[in-house]
């Protein structure tokens, strides 16, 4: 902004002198800057008047609502070995049944504070440290900013919030924003970013402090969020468009609200049901691979059977993996193939996928990415890995010692993407996940004609299939079509 501003300052000064200049020059940034800060006085004033009318609507009666039972995730029967292709069984070029096309997913775009705030400075004093999954993080939260709940009854709420709502928290908000950038945390993250740093300040035995805390930044971050209250304790509630597994929620204002902590299981809640100027919706979806120190986890000899120079020896990052073990169980398929492989795994294995596939047609280089799929990993049901049905992000299929058919799924359909820049699409069936690739050509097999283009359906669980082949119990059975963005 300011080049622009000295490029206009140089375009009227015309023909001016140098000293004359130079005096319009100072008396042009000295307006600059006042206009400058009052802008932020107009910002802070509407921040303050804000805060102001969120504590008074705090004093009005809790709204009560009834809690539905968490959903449990749901099981999914699947073969005990995978199924093996038969030998003497030929291609075959059908067009495949399926029901519905999930629209493509908008973009994420992080929330944003309600107004700008300061621009976090080196601290003067020691900062709060804490650690994020094994990454070390410090907020410049001092004994200042320590308070007390005497209860937690609609007056004593709003006279806490007030005392946030003072310029000795803004600092803090303005911190943890710049936190949430430099992790690259998907709002999720974001969320328990914070549950980690005001559980470390407060104490455990000061927990509802923290989540009021939790609750102020998050509002002032820009998110949809509401506080509720039960059996003396507060508790966030976190709005989702996707449905949430094993987390207690209420219906409100026709939006699920899920309880932020699993734990808690209360029948009844008593809400604060108010809207704060341009929230917005928390989201899934993890656009980015959050930025999370290293913690080396064992190597992982993978090579593919039909092809042995298909080799790769690969370690993830333990902490990124305790990162999505933590992560929210969903339904939303299009979430784990959308967070893609961490940079640390695409520097071991993308050389040597490219090496090995490098000179092959489209189809024959999927073909390889296939067979390293459906050969290179251990076959076992979630059920007898993890007691439950767990979708897993590819890093964690990378990780874990086995992998089921929409673990699969999901890293074949990371591969082509990345590695041979076709689109592709997932085939959600009652009991199965498979891919379907666009070759944007004649390639013969199977497939589903979407918007007018050709999908050939790959089978990274169906093994030794070539890509074209579909089960067979699937053949005409209809699927869900999930878009990946």
């Amino acid at each position: 902004m300011r080049t622009r501003f000295f490029l206009l300052l140089l375009f009227l000064a015309g023909n001016v002198s140098a000293q004359s200049f130079e005096e319009y020059r100072r008396q042009a940034l000295s307006d600059f800057d006042s206009y400058k800060a009052e802008e932020i006085r107009k910002f802070k004033a509407y921040r303050d008047k804000v805060n102001a009318e969120y504590a008074e609507y705090m004093r009005r009666a809790w709204s009560e609502y009834k809690a539905l039972p968490a959903d449990p995730v749901p099981p999914r029967p699947e073969p005990p070995k995978p199924v093996v292709k038969d030998p003497d069984t030929k291609p075959s070029n059908d067009p495949i049944p399926f029901d519905n096309i999930l629209p493509t997913p908008a973009p994420v775009l992080p929330p944003q504070p309600v107004a700008p705030l300061p621009v976090p400075g080196k601290p003067a004093r020691p900062s709060f440290s804490f650690t994020f999954y094994g990454t070390p993080c410090t907020v410049g939260l001092e004994e200042q900013h320590r308070f007390s709940l005497v209860g937690i009854d609609e007056n004593k709420v709003a006279d806490a919030w007030k005392l946030l709502s003072s310029d000795a928290y803004l600092s803090v908000v303005a911190e943890c924003l710049t936190w949430r950038d430099k992790l690259q945390l998907c709002d999720w993250g974001y969320m328990r970013f914070l549950e980690r740093m005001t559980t470390a300040f407060f104490g455990t035995d000061k927990s509802n402090e923290a989540r009021l805390l939790q609750m102020y930044i998050l509002t002032q971050s820009g998110y949809k969020v509401r506080i509720a209250r039960a059996d003396e304790r507060l508790v966030l509630l976190l709005p989702s468009k996707n449905n949430i597994y094993e987390y207690a929620y209420l219906h409100i204002g026709g939006c699920k609200y899920y309880v932020a902590d699993a734990s808690m299981r209360q029948k009844r809640f008593y809400v604060f049901d108010r809207e704060f100027p341009q929230e917005q919706f928390f989201s899934l979806r993890i656009p980015r691979e959050p930025l999370l120190s290293m913690r080396a986890a064992y190597a992982r000899q993978l090579t593919a059977e039909g092809y042995p120079e298909v080799s790769a020896n690969v370690a993830t990052n333990r902490n990124l993996i305790d990162f999505y073990n933590d992560y929210p169980l969903t339904d939303a398929w299009n979430i784990y193939a959308e967070a893609s492989l961490s940079a640390l795994v695409k520097k071991q294995l993308y050389p040597i996928l490219q090496k090995a596939i490098a000179g092959n047609s489209k189809a024959a280089a999927a073909n390889m990415l296939i067979d390293w799929v459906q050969t290179a990993f251990d076959y076992r049901t979630d059920d007898e890995q993890f007691g439950q049905e767990r979708p897993l992000f590819a890093d964690e299929t990378l990780y874990y010692p086995y992998s089921d058919c929409e673990d699969r799924a999901i890293l074949y359909a990371i591969l082509i993407r990345d590695l041979l820049g076709l689109d592709v699409v997932l085939l959600h069936y009652p009991e199965h996940l498979a891919t379907a690739v666009c070759f944007g050509d004649d390639t013969p097999g199977d497939h589903l004609m979407i918007d007018g283009r050709k999908y050939i359906v790959c089978d990274p669980t169906y093994i030794g299939a070539t890509i074209g082949e579909t089960m067979p119990q699937y053949k005409q059975t209809r699927a869900s079509v999930v878009r990946i963005r």
